[in-house]
Order: structure tokens, then C-alpha cells, then sequence
């Protein structure tokens, strides 16, 4: 009687799948390589297979950061431009005659410096997440194009930077870029699981105002949180100067529409408190199968644009949507707890057990 009485009705089963972030995304990325695989059977092949993973790796370590400041209550527009300009950072000190090593820190510690620029400007000046990161995203792609006076930055490819871009596999369709990017999955889920900057970054992000009162420095987190999403696409620049083998001018556009796509497909929430490794992983494989498949079918750039533009779009309303159930579920949970007990309290010891 005790399993009959807490068996959910299949209504209620429905509704926790939907309170779950990204609980179907992983049916419809199932359903839709079963699609694929019967419009385009080269969509099966290993050599799309080993493309796909080498252009998601771009969009999961931009996505990885993006979900660490939506958890954080924030958002980061200027993430492309960063990425754009941390790449051309390393570029020009190699061409420089800088050893590699350091340009390629030296890159990414101007993906920390912007990170930390959007953080001052949003805890000491007061500004808004969007206007901060907004600005940042012009202020990096114009100095960039400033840098280059539109002509790319050419001639600092070298055997290592291969290797480290992944023009060269280390084994079967293993590389540097896939390693780097588990590697990054691997810190940001133990930080976010284990350690007390994941518990107070969900907390500042449920309520900032709660989290003050418990003690925690709000700034501090959320300067925390744009630094690790700077430093995130510093890295997805320099991997991808390696890659391109060229950095021009407008390296990096549109790179945070997908990072922000992605954190939310995976089940990151725009009012924080929300998001998961493992959603970003989801949400940068849905992206990059989309444009594969989009590629394949042989979509314009145009029209790409609209429809990632779109997904965005439906991924803000599944958000939305994610919210309301959760929301729906929280409050059923707490109306059934005393009907539950006194229920308990009916029903005879011998039966309950």
C-alpha cells in the first residue's frame, strides 16, 4: 500500500520531466541523428563524426563558462570578441619572436583581463550585466580591427601551434582541442559539485539578497564567474587561431550566440541558480549537429543565422517553460507534505509497514 500511495499519477511524471533542465534533449538528439542518417547517410561517416567533435569544441568551452555566469545570475555577451581578440594576442607575439608557450598564456591572460573588466564594471561601477558585457564586446572587436587595419594576422603557424589547434591528431580522431575541452568538463563539474565557490555561486544566482545575508561576498562570486568565462574564451581563441590558421579581423562573431544557445539548450536558466556541466556538453552537441546537418543540406550562411536565431529563441521559452513546472512541482511538494503526513498518521502501523 505504501507504493501504491506514493506512485506519481502519470500526469505528475510528466510534469517532473519537464521541471528537469534538458530533460528530452537527449531523445531529440537521438531522433535526430536517426533522422539524419536516412536523408544523408555521409551525415554516419567518421571523418563528419571527427568534424563535429573538432568544430564543438570551440562551443562547449565558451558554453562551459557561459553556464558559470548564468548560474551566477549574469550573462556574458562579449565572449566572440574576447575569443577574437585573445587569438590575435597570441598570433602577433609569435610573430613577435615571443616563445610559444607564453603567447599562447599570454593569450589567454587577455581573456582573464576582459573577464575581469566586465566583473569591475558590473560590481564597482554599478553597471548592468548586459550594457557591461555589451560594451566589452565592441571595445575588444574594435581593437582588434584597429590591430589588424582589417588585413588577418598570417605567417605565426608553427609544428606545435598545429598540434594545439588539432590540424594534427594525436591518435584516431583524438586531439589536443578534445582533450583540453574534457579536461575543462571534468574541473568545472567538480567545482560546480564539490567545492564551496559551486555552492555559492547557486546561491547568489537563486538570490543574491539571501546569499548576502548568509555571508557571502556577492561581488567576489560574480567577479569569479566573469573571470572563468574571460579565461574560457581566451583558451577557445588560441585553440582556434591554431585551427584557422589565420586570425582575421572577425574571428569570434556570433560566437556568443552559440555559447549562450548552448548553456541554455543544456538547461542554464537567464534568472540564474541553474545549470550543469553535463548541459553544456548537451547543448554544444545540439548546436554543432544543427549546422552540420545545415552544411550538409547545403543551407546558406544567411539563413543559418535564422535559425540559430530560432533556436535561441525556443531554447528562452523552454527555459521558461522549465521554470513554470519547476516552480508548479516546488509548490505541489509543499501542499503534499502535511496531507501526507496525516494521511501517515491514519493509515495503521501494521498496513504502512
Amino acid at each position: 500500500m505504501t507504493s501504491a500511495l506514493n506512485t506519481p499519477a502519470p500526469g505528475h511524471r510528466i510534469e517532473r520531466l519537464l521541471a528537469k533542465p534538458g530533460s528530452g534533449l537527449v531523445v531529440l538528439l537521438v531522433l535526430f541523428v536517426i533522422a539524419m542518417s536516412f536523408v544523408a547517410p555521409s551525415f554516419l561517416s567518421f571523418g563528419n563524426w571527427e568534424n563535429i567533435a573538432n568544430q564543438a569544441v570551440f562551443v562547449l568551452i565558451l558554453a562551459l563558462g557561459m553556464t558559470i555566469v548564468l548560474i551566477a545570475r549574469g550573462i556574458d555577451l562579449s565572449v566572440g570578441s574576447v575569443m577574437g581578440l585573445s587569438a590575435g594576442v597570441s598570433a602577433f607575439l609569435i610573430n613577435q619572436g615571443l616563445i610559444f608557450p607564453l603567447a599562447l598564456l599570454a593569450g589567454i591572460g587577455c581573456g582573464l583581463a576582459c573577464g575581469l573588466l566586465n566583473s569591475l564594471m558590473i560590481t564597482k561601477l554599478g553597471l548592468p550585466d548586459f550594457v557591461a558585457t555589451l560594451a566589452m564586446l565592441g571595445v575588444a572587436r574594435g581593437v582588434l580591427f584597429l590591430w589588424t587595419k582589417g588585413t588577418p594576422f598570417t605567417r605565426y603557424m608553427t609544428p606545435e601551434y598545429r598540434l594545439v589547434g588539432g590540424q594534427v591528431k594525436l591518435a584516431g580522431m583524438i586531439s589536443i582541442p578534445i582533450i583540453v575541452a574534457l579536461v575543462l568538463c571534468v574541473l568545472v563539474s567538480l567545482m560546480l559539485r564539490k567545492s564551496v565557490i559551486g555552492r555559492y555561486l547557486y546561491a547568489v544566482g537563486g538570490s543574491p539578497d539571501a546569499a548576502r545575508l548568509s555571508g557571502i561576498s556577492v561581488p567576489a562570486v560574480k567577479t569569479f564567474a566573469y573571470v572563468v568565462s574571460g579565461g574560457c574564451a581566451g583558451l577557445a581563441g588560441v585553440i582556434l587561431a591554431g585551427r584557422a590558421t589565420n586570425v582575421a579581423p572577425t574571428l569570434g562573431i556570433g560566437y556568443e550566440i552559440l555559447a549562450i544557445t548552448a548553456a541554455i539548450i543544456g538547461g542554464a536558466a537567464l534568472t540564474g541558480g541553474r545549470g550543469r556541466m553535463v548541459g553544456a556538453i548537451l547543448g554544444a552537441l545540439t548546436i554543432t549537429l544543427i549546422a552540420n546537418a545545415m552544411n550538409i543540406a547545403g543551407v546558406t550562411s544567411e539563413w543559418q543565422q535564422v535559425v540559430t536565431g530560432i533556436i535561441l529563441l525556443l531554447a528562452v521559452l523552454l527555459d521558461r517553460i522549465t521554470a513554470y513546472f519547476q516552480q508548479r512541482q516546488t509548490s505541489g511538494e509543499i501542499e503534499q507534505s502535511p496531507q501526507q503526513e496525516t494521511a501517515s498518521a491514519a493509515v495503521p502501523k501494521q498496513v504502512l509497514s
